[in-house]
């Protein structure tokens, strides 16, 4: 089992899916099921973003259940088009989301906490296709209304799947190569890390302007031994893996 998080980037357009597409592709073929978790497409300003439609309308503030179910319009938009261009590409797959990716949490809309999961519905479905596509970012309360689990919250969404499925990893892909050694923007004497501890990349999300992992989610896999790889979407090249082995 392994779990992929395609980002916003990753799935930003026809051409870009078709790469996630190639490494769904091959993580099928290394492992036996694959759970892909995916962010809405593209960042501000593209259409169907997630800060691009909680922008729809200066009410959202009045109104976070509301807000909340605009926002993850996205991530419902970016799951149901990949599940469409896979199934074209004759890879066999589902949709899970809502009641069937169970995911329970409180209703604090635009950052709910987790308090309860089921891998029950993943699980039956994975019993008979290999691929699983789940929007990432959202869950439940336990009356059924849609939540949202806070900036990043689809990175949150991969790792927790991966501890409840035991996944062997957790791939992240991004449109960097990995965890840098510095800011690649203010100096070019910046090369990949091969390894980083969650300590080490705990201590970057508090001190990066634009964090590589949500910060909730690090915790979870650090707290859970779950190991992730971050690495550049466009490339088949070993970025940077993230696990207990460093101190």
């Amino acid at each position: 089992m392994i779990v992929q998080k395609f980002g916003g980037i990753a799935m930003k357009d026809k051409k870009s899916r078709e790469i996630c597409i190639r490494h769904i592709k091959e993580g099928l073929v290394k492992y036996k099921s694959v759970i892909v978790v995916v962010s809405a497409m593209g960042r501000l300003g593209d259409p169907y973003s997630t800060d691009t439609l909680i922008q729809l309308t200066d009410a959202f503030q009045l109104a976070p259940e509301s807000k909340d179910v605009a926002a993850i319009c996205g991530e419902l938009l970016s799951s149901s088009v990949l599940y469409a261009e896979c199934l074209k590409e004759q890879i066999p797959c589902q949709l899970a989301y809502g009641v069937q990716a169970g995911i329970y949490t409180d209703d604090r809309f635009g950052d709910a906490t987790i308090i309860k999961t089921s891998k029950k519905g993943i699980e039956e479905l994975l019993q008979h296709i290999p691929c699983v596509i789940v929007p990432g970012f959202q869950g439940i309360t336990t009356d059924h209304r849609f939540t949202t689990l806070g900036r990043g919250g689809s990175d949150l969404t991969a790792i927790l799947l991966a501890s409840l499925f035991d996944a062997s990893a957790v791939e992240f892909y991004k449109d960097v190569p990995g965890v840098m050694s510095g800011d690649p923007k203010s100096s070019s004497n910046v090369q990949k890390l091969s390894h980083v501890s969650y300590q080490q990349l705990l201590n970057l999300c508090e001190t990066a302007k634009h964090p590589l992992l949500q910060k909730k989610a690090v915790d979870m896999a650090a707290k859970h031994h779950v190991p992730l790889h971050i690495r550049h979407f466009g490339s088949s090249e070993e970025g940077t893996w993230i696990d207990s082995t460093i101190h």
